[in-house]
């Protein structure tokens, strides 16, 4: 199955904001962690439990630093829930949540 890959509003910004003043990271994850999650998004991330578990996790390290990226499946699209460091990214999830 091919998905097409969606950004909640608030996480677009998140990606903006993480990567305006490191564009290494930017390119990293627009071209190799995004096409990852796009191509087997079922099987390259995990299930979150708890307040969670709608979403799917994705995990990896740059410059010592944990990064994930948060999204959820819907039918064939991949949406984009919240990226950032590892506590930051799942108090935006949560909150996202909510909206």
């Amino acid at each position: 199955m091919e998905y097409q890959l969606k950004f909640h509003p608030a996480a677009a910004k998140d990606l903006f904001k993480l990567t305006k003043d490191n564009k290494a990271l930017g390119k990293i994850i627009i071209d190799n962690h995004l096409p990852k999650i796009v191509g087997d998004p079922l099987n390259t991330g995990s299930r979150k439990k708890g307040d969670l578990s709608h979403i799917l996790g994705y995990n990896f390290n740059y410059q010592r630093v944990s990064y994930r990226i948060l999204y959820q499946i819907e039918n064939d699209v991949v949406r984009i829930i919240a990226f950032g460091v590892h506590d930051v990214a799942y108090k935006k999830a949560k909150k996202r949540r909510e909206q």
